[in-house]
């Protein structure tokens, strides 16, 4: 799903309006439209009573004006709660309010201390509350009395339907500028906006729904969108039956330098990811201490041992052995648990400057760069880097909590600079590219808060990038991929405690479920 910038989708509606002949008030009447036919769709169960309309004096009032006269006409007990002055209306929201008075429809006034408590008691008596207060275009928080009907319609313990953005919300920021509506369902319309999909932002929409309002596709063509929100459909894409003849030598060769002492499990469930995500071949170079720990927990893997460092961690006399391997693989993934010594992050960088295979770097490989971001920038391949925001933090040498705050601006910029793809990862996992729009994966949730999680990760992006799938949609389909997976597991042990090898075990059922999808055996 394509998300745009509340500018974008102005000059959307200016090309449909100016120089398609579109006029304003239809793309509102099918606004309207759509949104009541949405509501009976998601819940008609609550359109058996009243429903309040909470209408500002925008456009986005004027969709709430028009749905309510619409609703009406379907014999909906619909009720509008202005919150402006009719005098203070203006162009298609004037139009709509004088057909809405036309059409008998009671409208009572919420503003000021008195529409307060017209409000409150509007509310009371109402089933479903439908919010068109504010629209896209907030550049501030809400005040005054806009504010004080946010706060009522949260305090207020019926379901709540948000119009295009719950109020409060702007369609050019990812985070609540203020008093914020909380809403159960959002229905946005013609298109979708990042606010609606963020971290801060998603928690406040419910479910989310984007409604076509007749605005021509060629109009959304010439528009560039801000990021995409990864989609099922989006994932399905990738799916691909295996040919009657495939052997295991087609289905990616994944070398894995990973493990250390008292780290073996990291390299173990790196290597499980890789082969439960389809990897034919699988290879874990690891200390040789650490081998047969890996040797015995996973028989399905090979294993290369290395040389190690009197700590257990991979010695720069492991770099020949590995870059000759190298010639056997597809792909590689470097740092799920290698240590943090000062001998092993010198060969974490060199495999990362000299390795010419697509690279996957997690962890103690992307800790090898910290207050060096510019090293980043020196590779012989693709590169795919995992990192959480304490990593990221280490390497632009900035705090974590910096990192989460401005990741829509820190991540791509980084990104651009190094020419990697960077995951960030946390609730709603953020990817960035060189030259592309951001990403966003809306899978996973708090049952994915557990150590070894991001081991897993690295080898389902492993192996995508070793079948051949180019950076960016190997990292973004493994995040989706990985997400979807803890989803399934979760569901099925039914609470918390959730372990990133189950949540490996899922993977085949989640890639199964994807192929279904395009009807694909």
């Amino acid at each position: 799903m394509k998300l745009y910038w509340s500018r974008d989708v102005r000059e959307a509606d200016r090309i449909a309006i100016e120089e398609m002949g579109i006029p304003s008030l239809r793309l509102m009447e099918n606004a309207a439209a759509a949104i009541v036919d949405a509501l009976y769709e998601e819940l008609s169960d609550r359109m058996t009573g009243a429903v309040a309309v909470l209408c500002g004096r925008g456009n986005n009032g004027g969709d709430g004006m028009a749905a309510a006269r619409l609703l009406k006409e379907r014999g909906v007990d619909a009720r509008v709660l202005l919150a402006a002055e009719p005098d203070r209306l203006c162009g298609d929201a004037r139009v709509q309010f004088d057909k809405l008075e036309a059409a008998g429809v009671p409208w009572t006034p919420a503003w000021g201390e008195p529409g307060l408590e017209a409000c409150r008691k509007g509310l009371e008596a109402s089933s479903l509350a439908v919010d068109a207060l504010l629209g896209t275009g907030l550049s501030g928080p809400a005040r005054g009395s806009t504010a004080s009907l946010i706060e009522t319609l949260n305090a207020w313990e019926g379901t709540v339907a948000a119009v295009d953005v719950p109020s409060g919300l702007s369609g050019d920021a990812l985070a609540p500028f203020g008093p914020t509506v909380r809403a159960d369902l959002t229905l946005t319309l013609a298109l979708a906006k990042p606010c609606l999909f963020t971290p801060e932002g998603s928690p406040l929409c419910g479910t989310v729904r984007r409604l076509d309002i007749g605005i021509p596709e060629e109009a959304v063509r010439r528009l560039t969108p801000a990021g995409e929100a990864l989609e099922v459909t989006w994932a399905a894409s990738f799916a691909r039956p295996r040919p009657s003849c495939a052997h295991k030598g087609d289905a990616g060769r994944v070398l894995l330098v990973a493990g250390s002492r008292g780290k073996s499990g990291a390299a173990v469930l790196a290597a499980r990811g890789a082969l439960r995500a389809g990897a034919g071949l699988v290879t874990v170079a690891t200390p040789a201490s650490v081998q047969p720990v890996v040797a015995a927990s996973l028989p399905e893997a090979m294993t290369l041992p290395l040389p190690e460092t009197a700590d257990g961690t991979l010695s720069m006399d492991a770099l020949t052995p590995i870059l000759d391997f190298c010639s056997q693989a597809d792909a590689l993934g470097l740092g799920p648990g290698v240590g943090a010594t000062p001998e092993t992050r010198a060969l974490m960088e060199v495999l990362y400057a000299q390795a010419r295979l697509p690279a996957v770097v997690d962890a103690d490989g992307i800790n090898a760069f910290a207050g060096r971001p510019e090293r980043l920038q020196v590779h012989a391949g693709p590169r795919v880097l995992t990192p959480h925001p304490g990593e990221m933090g280490r390497v632009l040498g900035l705090p974590a909590a910096d990192v989460a705050a401005q990741r829509y601006r820190l991540i791509p910029e980084a990104a651009e600079r190094a020419g990697v793809v960077l995951l960030l990862k946390g609730y709603r996992s953020l990817l960035a590219a060189p030259g592309s729009p951001w990403r966003l994966n809306l899978t996973g949730g708090p049952h994915m808060a557990g150590p070894g999680f991001g081991d897993v990760l690295t080898g389902i992006a492993a192996a995508l990038l070793g079948r051949g799938e180019e950076a960016y949609d190997a990292a973004s389909l493994a995040a989706w991929w990985h997400g979807a997976a803890a989803d399934l597991a979760f569901r099925k042990i039914g609470g918390y405690g959730l372990m990133a090898s189950e949540c490996a075990e899922a993977l085949p059922q989640v890639e199964g479920s994807l192929r279904s999808h395009r009807g694909l055996r």
